[in-house]
């Protein structure tokens, strides 16, 4: 009987976490301070608050290649924890970027530590992931499937960065099309779920053509996610997406929802002008949204990508039992709890 993907979960987390302390290390430094606030690990006094790092969704998944490509994961955790650094390296430099003041429920770190020193926080953590890839060698993987892993991930951060320059210079736009949404998004999220998949299938063994096909799962994934995370920036409530309510409206993002429901005959018009003036409010620009159909079309939207995702390894021939856990991963990141 197939591992439920739940249960795999479990066994990844302890990995994961116990990976990323041994990187990030207890430096009683400020700034190493305020890397273990970020994840979740001390509250602002640097009291210990044990193991809160969110869902670790793209270090599981990277996991979850490797397992299924026979691979031992063991081996595989030095780029597991790699991964969910990068990913908390761009959500240092996010927070800055969109001044977005909460982060899980709690104060961003710019807000008590100010712009500069969230930034090196930023530079901190990016640095210790590079430093994490290393460690793959350590572990016993071999010096080649090293180097093509750290390839991977780098190539995936500099499409990340590419996608968060798209996705702020939208915000003096209301003409963004949605080829150019599904660029930035490309970017900004897909690249660190095709990545994680492509990283995981390499190190677990895995020939050329089954890469490609969990780079391209992955792909699929990290745009249906991003669709759920418009839709959360949205309608999603605090406690669930740790945010004020509507914050992305509130920004003027041009995610999903927005791009479709501006295209509307309806409301289009009256959207556009709406977004451009700053006393709109949350609530009058969701309704607007609403009447668009935004929502509608964004969870289409995500429906398709999720469907070429399976499509993606369903060609590539997986093992039945293997398409069906990472079935359950593409649902799941798309009725996600973040």
């Amino acid at each position: 009987m197939t591992e439920p993907l739940a249960r795999r979960f479990e066994r990844y987390r302890p990995l994961i976490v116990d990976e990323m302390r041994a990187v990030v290390g207890e430096d009683s430094t400020r700034l190493s301070a305020w890397l273990r606030y970020h994840l979740g690990w001390e509250d602002a006094d640097g009291k210990a608050l044990g193991d809160s790092s969110g869902k670790l969704l793209r270090p599981s998944a990277l996991l979850l290649a490797a397992e299924l490509m026979g691979g031992a994961i063991e081996e595989a955790v030095p780029a597991a924890a790699a991964v969910e650094l990068v990913h908390n390296f761009s959500l240092l430099h996010d927070d800055v970027e969109d001044a977005s003041e909460r982060r899980h429920g709690r104060p961003a770190v710019w807000t008590f530590a100010g712009v500069p020193q969230a930034i090196n926080a930023g530079d901190g953590m990016y640095t210790l992931a590079r430093l994490a890839m290393h460690r793959l060698l350590e572990a016993g993987v071999e010096e080649r499937r090293t180097l093509e892993s750290m390839r991977e991930l780098d190539e995936a951060c500099l499409r990340l960065v590419e996608g968060q320059y798209l996705d702020i210079s939208f915000e003096d736009r209301n003409d963004v099309t949605r080829a150019e949404y599904l660029a930035m998004t490309a970017g900004k999220t897909a690249a660190m779920f095709s990545a994680p998949f492509a990283m995981g299938a390499l190190l677990g063994g895995a020939s050329g053509d089954l890469v490609t096909a969990f780079r391209e799962f992955g792909y699929h994934v990290g745009l249906a996610f991003q669709a759920m995370d418009d839709i959360l920036g949205i309608w999603g409530e605090p406690e669930v997406t740790g945010k004020p309510v509507g914050d992305d409206l509130r920004s003027r993002k041009m995610t999903y929802p927005v791009i479709a429901a501006m295209a509307s005959s309806a409301v289009g018009a009256a959207l556009v002008e709406a977004y451009a003036d700053s006393a709109s409010t949350v609530e009058a620009l969701r309704t607007l949204v609403e009447e668009g159909d935004g929502r509608t079309h964004t969870e289409h939207f995500m429906m398709s990508a999720v469907e070429s995702a399976l499509e993606a390894l369903h060609a590539a021939a997986l093992a039945p039992e293997a398409e069906a856990v990472c079935a359950d991963f593409a649902h799941l990141a798309t009725a996600r709890v973040r």
